[in-house]
């Protein structure tokens, strides 16, 4: 397993892997114009208005002005360099003007741009990693290959803002001060330090979170520099982090200007993300997974080639430097989310960054497996060949099957157990288009008209309700959701009763019990067919009246009975309508549904009722002032009870707006 550093690649595997590439690129590139809009991506978009506008990445509720507000913890997790590129890159397509960031389908399309091309940067710099390793470019070519046979790396290449910038910015880190330890020639050692330097911002500058890992890559290198008194690449090194650094300021002076509070500040945040503790399993788990079953193999054996080349001094002492850089990239942090048990989620892709490292760790692998030696038997040597083979060919057909959703990809494993394990549960499913990008296909299949909720949520009784934990919007118009840039694509009809709603949502098979599937977008998985999305007809559910009467408050408190229409903020009392009108809806306990009712509603102080209407289960009921902040309603009981299980569905409209609406409590009384 310790064979010399200039041994060629076989030139078949060469010719494999180069039509890998050929074929991973086609995809990418071709997919990323044809997918959908994914979870972050239009929160990125908001985060990049406001940074326009105020300096701060981040969201409308995190702010409390032009400042972060004193509830925001997370004011150190995302940063604007990506969205920054993909910007520019818009007012070059002319999608975008300056100071305007667009969300609409095709600046969305046009961003995905951006993110193939950082994919392929990332690429060739785990391939020329390896032409550092190996001495040869046939096995960077291997590299290439088995990167972008990846199905967690080509599918998010098409589309992920944040995790593909950060993992090739990795790359390119590794790369850079790579370059300028191995090489004494002073254009070559400048070139590493550029190199060094595009990483560290395009890492830190996406998610400053990941500059514990940015200092390990570095590290092997400076020890060596420092030991040997090598003044010069030290200086080179330390100087393109100064560099790196001033430009971060310059990119993000509101956070990076006090450099401790966003270090620590980005660390801390990133870890504990979400507020709750993951489990130990969970990477392990995944890793069986995601990753291609060859795929895991290979990199196992090739991280044990990659030790036995460091015990046995196989290589030379500055290249067994570059290999301690890419098993740190490949296993430090990951080694570290499992031990403090971090809250990982959505498979694999918070730890893309370790893909290219992988890459050329699996290189290694396939280099020792198909290596001569004398121990060997014949069976085990006329099998290798055609396991390498299948090491490319395997995932890329599944990446065909499944495109433009490559990185909805499972092993083979786990593909045959997913059925057994979605019989238990929801909970149990392997996840198929969590992203959601697949809703641009299912758009025309999507009827027209009603409310409809993008991934809804669901009670204790596997019910859909109609609002999911992104908030109370109708996905058609809601910036947030996946469906409004592609709302006009719409042509499906239905017979729209109005105690109907309509559920759209991906990654799942699991359809709530008061639901009737529609239409879906499927894809075949080897051999067999996994939902990537759906449209489903519900029946409204609502939640139960509390007996205490509805309080609402810019935490969220009441939050549960929006449907559609409100905004709330922290800073602000109450909830909000949006424009000119909003709806709630409750399920009336069986002590109200016998009487006429009277509804109050309370205002803020200085909200400016205009000509507010009412209507009550699709019917306009008078509204009349009760004091300064009070409104009165009178409902009758076959208004009561139009929808039918006690439902109570209230729409307030302002067809001329004379100021903002905001309520602050609803009460309900039996007046008989």
């Amino acid at each position: 397993m310790t064979q010399p550093v200039g041994r060629r690649a076989p030139r078949p595997l060469v010719l494999l892997a180069a039509a890998a590439v050929a074929a991973g690129v086609t995809m990418t590139a071709v997919g990323a114009w044809r997918t959908g809009v994914s979870w972050d991506e239009t929160y990125h978009v908001v985060r990049m208005r406001n940074y326009l506008d105020s300096g701060w990445y981040l969201l409308d509720g995190d702010l409390l002005g032009d400042e972060p507000g004193s509830w925001e913890d997370q004011r150190y997790v995302y940063g604007p360099a990506t969205m920054g590129l993909a910007h520019l890159w818009s007012m070059l397509w002319g999608v975008e003007g300056s100071g305007q960031v667009s969300a609409s389908a095709e600046a969305f399309a046009v961003r995905h741009l951006v993110v193939v091309g950082l994919s392929l940067a990332g690429v060739a710099a785990a391939a020329t990693t390896t032409r550092l390793l190996t001495r040869q470019w046939s096995w960077a070519v291997v590299t290439a290959g088995v990167l972008v046979a990846l199905p967690t790396w080509t599918g998010h290449a098409m589309f992920n803002v944040k995790d593909v910038p950060v993992a090739t910015g990795y790359a390119l880190v590794t790369l850079g001060v790579a370059v300028v330890h191995l090489t004494s020639r002073r254009t070559l050692q400048m070139a590493g330090a550029a190199t060094l330097v595009a990483g560290i911002v395009l890492a830190v500058g996406t998610r400053p979170g990941i500059w514990p890992g940015i200092v390990l890559a570095g590290t092997p290198a400076v020890l060596v520099a420092l030991r040997a008194r090598d003044v010069r690449r030290l200086a080179t090194l330390l100087g393109a982090v100064a560099v790196a650094c001033a430009a971060l300021l310059l990119l993000y002076p509101d956070a990076f200007r006090d450099p401790v509070d966003a270090l620590l500040g980005s660390a801390l945040e990133s870890s504990r993300y979400g507020g709750t503790p993951g489990n130990w399993w969970y990477l392990p788990l995944f890793l069986l997974i995601e990753l291609p079953t060859l795929h895991l193999l290979l990199g196992a054996l090739g991280t044990v080639v990659a030790l036995r080349l460091l015990r046995h001094g196989a290589l030379p002492e500055r290249t067994r430097v570059v290999v301690v850089m890419v098993l740190l990239q490949a296993f430090a942090l990951p080694v570290v989310a499992v031990l403090r048990e971090s809250n990982l989620y959505n498979g694999l892709r918070q730890l893309l960054f370790a893909a290219p490292a992988l890459a050329v760790l699996v290189t290694l692998g396939i280099r020792a497996l198909l290596a001569d030696s004398p121990g060997r038997s014949a069976p085990v040597r006329r099998a290798a060949p055609v396991l390498v083979g299948l090491a490319f060919v395997g995932p890329l057909v599944a990446q065909a099957q499944l495109f433009p959703y490559n990185y909805a990809y499972s092993s083979v494993p786990a593909n045959a157990l997913a059925p057994l394990a979605a019989d238990r549960g929801r909970a149990w499913e392997v996840p198929t288009d969590y992203w959601r990008t697949s809703v641009r296909e299912l758009a025309p299949d999507i009827p027209q008209g009603g409310l409809a909720v993008c991934s809804p949520s669901y009670d204790d009784e596997d019910r859909f309700v109609p609002y999911s934990h992104e908030g109370h919007q109708d996905c058609a118009t809601d910036l947030i959701g996946p469906l409004s840039p592609y709302d006009d694509q719409r042509a499906a009809t239905w017979s729209q009763d109005p105690t109907d709603f309509l559920a759209v949502d991906a990654g799942t098979e699991f359809v709530g019990d008061n639901c009737e599937r529609l239409a879906e977008v499927t894809r075949r998985l080897y051999w067999r067919t996994v939902t990537m999305s759906y449209v489903a007809r519900c029946d409204l559910v609502l939640e139960p009246y509390p007996s205490e009467g509805l309080t609402f408050t810019g935490a969220g408190t009441g939050g549960a009975v929006l449907l559609t229409g409100w905004s709330s903020h922290r800073a602000e009392p109450g909830i909000g309508l949006v424009h000119e009108s909003g709806s709630l809806g409750v399920t009336l306990p069986e002590r109200l549904r016998e009487a006429p009712l009277a509804l109050r509603v309370t205002l803020t102080d200085d909200t400016a009722a205009g000509d507010l209407q009412l209507w009550a289960n699709g019917v306009q009921v008078p509204v009349e002032a009760d004091g300064d902040d009070v409104l009165r309603a009178d409902l009758g009981t076959d208004v009561a009870e139009a929808y039918g299980d006690g439902r109570l569905v209230l729409t307030f409209v302002q067809p001329a707006p004379t100021g903002e609406i905001r309520l602050t409590a609803l009460r309900l009384e039996a007046t008989s």
